[in-house]
């Protein structure tokens, strides 16, 4: 396999996930986990890590099913493709769009501090999930009691009451 260099990512971001090998050319099966699945194409270069860093160039990608199949620079046989099964696709978060005011992106709330409208503390943000419906807050739990984590739909204006990007808190309408 031909490393195109072993330096890893200044401020890193996961974007996706890396498959299994598909066809004997060495090309593998990605996921992404870009709110657009194409989008992941957007935000180069990638690095793949998995025990190591590794500096990847993207040559040819296709849609495949629901998911994408792509070839790496260097790649040239099932074997090789088969060695990157389940490494994550990470960027440099310095390549993603700048925000206006007052705008985040989802991994940019974790560990935000949550609290209701008495201003009592809930928890931390741990994770954010996507449904058909509406996204969920993962609140880990601040009470020691209890031991469950708080699952807060994140609907703008009517829950989420607020999102603080400079001193890192979120207040919700949530007992």
């Amino acid at each position: 396999m031909i490393i195109i260099s072993i330096k890893k990512p200044i401020a890193p971001l996961l974007i996706g996930k890396v498959g299994k090998a598909y066809g004997i050319l060495g090309w593998m099966t990605i996921f992404s986990f870009t709110e657009e699945k194409e989008k992941i194409f957007n935000y180069q270069p990638w690095f793949f890590f998995k025990k190591k860093w590794l500096k990847v160039q993207l040559n040819k990608w296709k849609k495949h099913n629901k998911n994408f199949i792509i070839h790496i620079k260097g790649i040239s046989n099932r074997s090789e493709a088969r060695e990157l099964t389940n490494s994550d696709i990470i960027i440099n978060k310095d390549v993603l769009p700048v925000l206006k005011k007052n705008e985040y992106y989802w991994n940019d709330i974790i560990n935000y501090k949550v609290f209701n409208l008495n201003q009592i503390y809930l928890g931390r943000v741990i994770n954010l999930i996507r449904t058909k419906h509406n996204d969920i807050l993962i609140v880990e739990n601040s009470l020691k009691t209890l031991k469950k984590n708080i699952f807060i739909p994140f609907i703008d204006k009517k829950i989420i009451k607020n999102i603080n990007t400079n001193y890192k808190f979120i207040t919700v309408q949530w007992n």
